[in-house]
């Protein structure tokens, strides 16, 4: 299965005629997509996803009432299991605290304990299994690097560690665009400019420009 997976869009409208080109299964978005409630962009997905499969969270600068939004389209996986041909995707979406108090963050102890949540409602074994799809990277990993230092989350670096998805698709840190590995699993972060091409068979990652 090929996937596409995008973050940061910020409410704007990208070329996702040069996306389908690639014939993506799927095509993932790791959060901060619509800021301050403009439903356009999520309308579009909406549409998108009646040819090609379309998974979403929200990022940390989604608000409640867009969180709404994104859940009545029925494309927002955030804190749930999914299986999508032989593919289990989890979703994870906000980050942890940032300085400017954005509106969904969570602690630490949080953000962990809102991953085992799912799998306890799931009650599925999926180490080694599964995608996760999180707005925040991982912490000391080049997917989470800026000007202030490493600033990714604790709590998914360690949900990493314990249950080693194949691939950690992600965002957030707008300036480290990166593939990286936490043991086998692979880190990505395409950046607001860039966008990611997974083969789930071959396990082949790779970032291009949007």
């Amino acid at each position: 299965m090929r996937l596409i997976g995008l973050t940061d869009l910020h409410n704007r409208i990208i070329n996702f005629d040069k996306l389908i080109r690639y014939k993506p299964d799927a095509i993932l978005i790791s959060g901060d997509i619509i800021c301050e409630g403009n439903a356009r962009l999520i309308n579009f997905l909406e549409n998108l996803n009646n040819k090609i499969k379309v998974f979403i969270i929200p990022g940390n600068w989604e608000n409640l009432d867009t969180i709404q939004k994104m859940n009545e389209s029925g494309l927002n996986i955030d804190e749930k299991l999914v299986k999508f041909y032989d593919t289990i995707f989890i979703g994870l979406g906000g980050s942890n605290k940032t300085p400017i108090c954005s509106p969904n963050e969570y602690s630490e102890d949080e953000i962990y304990e809102r991953f085992i949540k799912i799998l306890k409602n799931e009650k599925i074994d999926v180490k080694n299994n599964f995608i996760l799809l999180s707005h925040v990277p991982p912490k000391d990993t080049m997917a989470d690097r800026c000007e202030a230092g490493h600033v990714g989350s604790s709590a998914v670096r360690k949900i990493i560690e314990e249950f080693k998805p194949v691939l950690c698709a992600c965002g957030h840190v707008h300036e480290s665009r990166s593939i990286d590995k936490i043991e086998n699993t692979l880190i990505v972060n395409p950046s607001s400019t860039g966008f990611f091409i997974y083969d789930t068979k071959t396990k082949n990652l790779e970032i291009h420009d949007l």
